[in-house]
C-alpha cells in the first residue's frame, strides 16, 4: 500500500497514523487530541471513529475499555502498518509494529511515558533554542537491551550483579553552543520497594552510563536518569535513598512528580530535585551552564 486510496483519507489522518506508530505504537485518545486538535475533543472522536471505520486504526474491545482509567487507546491495524512501511520504503515484514493489543500489562504504563514524551516534545518546541533530536521508546530496549555487571554491597559485604537494563526512553535535547543533553526516563508507578530499586536501578543506572556497553550504543558515557514518580512523599524517600545508596553520584538521579510534569515546562521549569537536594532546579537552568561542563 503506497497511498491509500479511500477518499476521506486526508494528511492529517496520515500524520495520526505516523504519531500511534513513532509513540511505541500506541496512543491514548486524549493524547491524539492533544497532538492534533487542541481543545475540539468531539472533532478528535468523530476522525478517530472515521479512521476505525476505514480500517487503518482499531481500539479495544468494551471488556478491555473497561479496565482503562477514563480513556481509550488506539493501535495500527495492518493496513495502517502497511501505510506506514510505505512511508520508510520497508516491507510489512521488515517494520516492527505493535499488533492490536500486544503488550496489554504495559498499556496504562506507555500511556503515561507518551504523557511525558508529549510533555516534553511541546515542551522543546515552545523554544527555538532547544531541539529534540532522538527519542527511543522502551519497546526498544525490551526488543534488545543491554546486559552489565557492577559491585554492590550488601550487608558489608561486596558482590557482582548482573542485570538487563531498560530504560522506559532514552532522549536527547541539543541547544546550540553545548553539548547535547542525554536523558534516560524511569517512570515510577510506586510499585516497587525501596531496596528493590536501588539494586535494580540506582546502582544498575549508574554502572550502566558507566558502561562499554552504554557507549558503544549512545557513542558517549553521559547521561542523567529523570525519574517521574507519583507524590511528594515517594520524592522524597527516593531521594533520601539513592544518597544513602551513592552519595554523590546520586546527583546523576533527577526527580519530580507526574503532576509537575503536567502542569509545567519540563524542560526549563525548576521542577526536579537533583540528588539528595532539597531546592529544585531546570533540567536547562537559565541556559547559563559553562559550555564545558559535562551533560
Amino acid at each position: 500500500m503506497s497511498k491509500p486510496t479511500h477518499p476521506r483519507f486526508t494528511a492529517r489522518d496520515g500524520q495520526i497514523l505516523e504519531a500511534i506508530f513513532a509513540y511505541d505504537g500506541v496512543l491514548a485518545d486524549y493524547q491524539i487530541q492533544r497532538l492534533f486538535f487542541g481543545a475540539v475533543k468531539r472533532t478528535a472522536e468523530i476522525r478517530l471513529q472515521k479512521l476505525v471505520e476505514m480500517g487503518y486504526i482499531t481500539r479495544p474491545d468494551r471488556q478491555h475499555r473497561a479496565q482503562l482509567p477514563g480513556y481509550t487507546v488506539y493501535w495500527l491495524t495492518k493496513p495502517g502498518a502497511e501505510y506506514i512501511a510505505s512511508l520508510q520504503g520497508q516491507s510489512l515484514a521488515d517494520l516492527h509494529w505493535r499488533k492490536p493489543e500486544a503488550r496489554w500489562s504495559l498499556v496504562q504504563h506507555d500511556i503515561a511515558v507518551n504523557d511525558f514524551r508529549i510533555a516534553v516534545t511541546q515542551a522543546a518546541a515552545a523554544h527555538s533554542e532547544l531541539q529534540l533530536t532522538e527519542w527511543i521508546p522502551s519497546s526498544i530496549f525490551w526488543a534488545d537491551h543491554d546486559t552489565i555487571e557492577y559491585d554492590i554491597k550488601q550487608d558489608g559485604k561486596a558482590r557482582k550483579e548482573r542485570r538487563g537494563v531498560r530504560p522506559d526512553s532514552y532522549f536527547v535535547v541539543v541547544q546550540p553552543g553545548y553539548p547535547p543533553s542525554r536523558f534516560l526516563l524511569e517512570l515510577d508507578r510506586a510499585t516497587e520497594h525501596h531496596p528493590r530499586f536501588a539494586r535494580e536501578k540506582l546502582h544498575a543506572g549508574i554502572a550502566y552510563i558507566k558502561s562499554p556497553a552504554y557507549r558503544q550504543r549512545f557513542g558517549y558515557n553521559a547521561g542523567r536518569w529523570l525519574v517521574v514518580t507519583t507524590s511528594d512523599m515517594r520524592r522524597g524517600n527516593m531521594q533520601e535513598l539513592a544518597e544513602r545508596e551513592l552519595g554523590k553520584a546520586a546527583a546523576a538521579f533527577y526527580y519530580t512528580t507526574k503532576n509537575l510534569t503536567e502542569q509545567y515546562n519540563p524542560l526549563i521549569e525548576p521542577i526536579w530535585f537533583k540528588g539528595a537536594e532539597e531546592t529544585p532546579t531546570a533540567l536547562f537552568e537559565s541556559y547559563t551552564r559553562n559550555p564545558q561542563d559535562g551533560h
